[in-house]
This record gives C-alpha cells, structure tokens and sequence, in this order.
C-alpha cells in the first residue's frame, strides 16, 4: 500500500464517520426513558431486599438485552457505552452514581426507611440516567462528525 492508496482509505473511514453521524441513531425518547428505567429498577431493586432484588436485576437485565436487539434491528448497529472515545468518562461516572444510588438503597432498607425514601432514590436514578443518556447521544453524534475533536 502507497501513501495515496492509505490517505485513500483514510478518507473512506471519514467519510463513513460522516454518514453514520448525519444518519446514525436518532434516538427517540421513549429509548432514553426505557434505558433510564432499567437502570431505576436496577437500583430501586437494592431497597426491597434479596427477594426482589434478584427479579429486579433480570427485569433490568432483560431490558437492556432488549434495547439491544431493537436498536440492531431499528438502526443496524448497537453502540456499547463503553466504547472508547469522549463518551467514556460519562459512561463512567454513571456507573459511580448509579452505585452510589444503589449503597442508598442498601441504607433506607437496613435503616428501616419508607417506600417513599427507596422510591425517590429511584425517581433520582431514573431522571439522571435519563439526562446521561440524552447527553451520552449527543456526545457521540459530535464525535462521529468531527466536531469533538
């Protein structure tokens, strides 16, 4: 392979960045809402103890499977969160503060909390979640066209 044969190529991933970032996932809202829901019962989970714990973490877990394959089957392609690139770090953190919703959890159960309590540190995670995933989309669309650079 020459230099032109390389910049050529080189090219080609551009150009292939630019189209997927013009026509790449337009995430409607119901998707973020759905991702920010698995997440909520994921940790909402941690506040009723082992015997719901465990159904809410598959229930959560099978909703993600399930993003996944409709986002494959909507759009072609699934993009993982933790994917490197400028992303990561908001991915990253939050991962810390959902783990951090989720020692919340742990306190109002062992403390003896209300059902309001766990259900307001869920409504949190749920709503930053949320807000992450809204973020985390348009994060991305810039890297892929280049602006984030």
């Amino acid at each position: 392979m020459d230099v032109r044969e390389a910049r050529a190529a080189l090219d080609e991933i551009d150009a292939a960045r630019l189209a997927l970032a013009r026509t790449g996932p337009a995430y409607p809202l119901w998707r973020h809402a759905a991702f920010a829901a698995a997440i909520a019962v994921m940790v909402a989970g941690q506040g009723f103890g082992p015997k719901f714990a465990i159904p809410m973490l598959v229930a959560a877990i099978a909703g993600i499977a399930w993003l996944t394959t409709d986002d494959r089957k909507r759009y072609g392609l699934f993009v993982s969160g933790y994917r490197w690139g400028r992303t990561l770090p908001l991915t990253l953190g939050l991962v810390v503060v959902m783990l951090g919703a989720m020692a919340a959890e742990n306190h109002a159960r062992s403390a003896g909390l209300s059902i309001t309590v766990k259900l307001a540190i869920a409504a949190g995670a749920f709503a930053i979640a949320f807000g992450t995933s809204l973020l985390w989309t348009r994060l991305y669309q810039r890297e892929l066209s280049g602006r984030a650079r």
